[in-house]
């Protein structure tokens, strides 16, 4: 198992459009070879604080749909204006050692 954890932040005030966007995503990923789940969590203590995981089958499979055209697409829908204003705070990819 491998897992792509994405630690962003945007404005407060722009943090259920985040949410919506997340809700409304094409789901392009979901039938890509290797894909196991995606979640977004939202901080209790700071509503702009929002961590998106994927879990994968390896890192392979997640490496291929980065490059993917599903990825670029999926990304091109994001409203200009809500693109600028995620910031990535931190990204970790971590796989399973133990179980």
């Amino acid at each position: 198992m491998y897992v792509s954890m994405s630690r962003l932040r945007v404005p407060a005030e722009r943090a259920d459009e985040l949410v919506t966007a997340f809700r409304a995503r094409a789901r392009l990923v979901d039938e890509f070879e290797g894909f196991v789940d995606l979640q977004v969590w939202q901080s209790d203590r700071d509503a702009g604080e929002l961590v998106m995981v994927s879990r994968w089958r390896d890192r392979d499979c997640f490496k291929t749909y980065m490059k993917s055209n599903e990825h670029a697409l999926s990304h091109g829908r994001i409203d200009p204006s809500l693109d600028d204003a995620i910031k990535l705070e931190r990204l970790e990819h971590m796989h399973v050692v133990a179980d």
